[in-house]
Formats: structure tokens, sequence, C-alpha cells
């Protein structure tokens, strides 16, 4: 395999990572809301185990067939923009227990299989995940390259998206930092829960 075309992949998969949006709003809701590293982390699994669900239909050719059909790409699409308003919303109807975090936290901490799930469908529903994927494929990986290695390159975009997203986790949830966060956290919080039901509306009639 090329070394410049992985570290090209590598470099685009990464900004593509870091470029605020759906998954960037979702890891962050989930931290502030459980408060652990550990919702940020499974969030992030959810991520990455979704483009590579991406990655697998783009190596079978499935996502021409969504590429070329209307109908079943604006499925997918007002999908994922209901998912991300439903988010949006249980953010602004959140409340928080007097000591200011958030009464829902315990019930997520207990379902712990939720912060995957919730970065899994966010993720799996983005039309623009599907097009970002083909286009690394059409762009930079070789028709003639052998399965193996276009399963490689592929899962690239996976690894280094789930490498930034624990990072941003680590962050958030770091006792020193988190500090700092639990004094804005209602606003950050509702703040979130805006930035998702905008976003809705940019996949629902903008994407």
């Amino acid at each position: 395999m090329d070394i410049t075309k992985i570290a090209t992949v590598a470099l685009i998969s990464l900004l593509g990572a870091i470029s605020p949006g759906p998954d960037f709003a979702i890891v962050t809701r989930n931290c502030l809301s459980v408060g652990t590293f550990r919702a940020g982390f499974l969030t992030a699994l959810g991520v990455a185990s979704a483009i590579l669900v991406h990655v697998t239909y783009c190596l079978f050719g499935l996502a021409v067939v969504i590429q070329e059909s209307p109908a079943l790409f604006h499925i997918l699409k007002y999908l994922g923009a209901a998912y991300l308003f439903y988010l949006g919303i249980l953010l602004l109807k959140e409340k928080t227990s007097p000591e200011g975090s958030p009464k829902i936290a315990q019930a997520e901490i207990k379902r712990k299989h939720k912060p995957f799930l919730s970065g899994f469908l966010c993720n799996l529903l983005n039309p623009k995940c599907t097009l970002f994927v083909l286009s690394l494929f059409t762009q930079f990986i070789d028709p003639n390259m052998n399965f193996l290695g276009k399963a490689v390159m592929g899962s690239i975009l996976a690894v280094i998206a789930f490498m930034w997203f624990v990072l941003l986790s680590y962050l958030i949830t770091h006792r020193l930092l988190q500090k700092h966060f639990a004094r804005f956290q209602v606003i950050i919080t509702k703040a979130m829960g805006v930035i998702l039901c905008v976003l809705s509306g940019y996949v629902a009639f903008f994407s």
C-alpha cells in the first residue's frame, strides 16, 4: 500500500472528525450528561463502529446505490435528522438535581449501552458520512487493490475518529477541567440541545 495515500486518508479522516458536527455534539453531550470518561469512550466506540458499517457497504458498492437512489438517500437523511432532533429535545428537557448534575445521568450510567447506541445511530443515520466515505474510496483507493487492502484503508477512518473522540472525552471528563465544565453545565447542556436541533434542520433541509 502507498504510504502517501495512507497518510493522506489519515489526515482527511482527522480533519473530518474534528470538524464540529453531529458526532462531536453527541460525544460532548454524553460526556456532560453522564459525567464519566466511560460514557465518552462508549460513544466514540459507537461512532467508530458505524463508520465501519459505512466502510463495509462501500466495499460492496452499496454506497453507490444509496447515492444514486434519491428516495433511499432521503429516507436515510430524514431518519438521521429526526434522531438528532430527538436527542436535542432530550437535552432541552433535561432537568438538573440540586447538586447541578442532570437527573438523567444515573439512569444513563445504569444503561451503559446507551452511549454506544447513541453514537452508533448518530453516525450511521448521517448521509454525509456515507458520501464522505464514498468520496475517499473513489479518490484515494485504487479499484485494483485487493479486498484486504481496501478494508485496511477504510478502517483508518474508524480508527482516527475513535482516537479523536476518546481524546475529546478524556479532556471533557478530566478532573481538572470537569470543575470548570460543572460551573456552566446547565448552560452547556442546553446549548448542546439547541445545536443538535439546529443540526437536525441542517441535515434535513440543506445537506
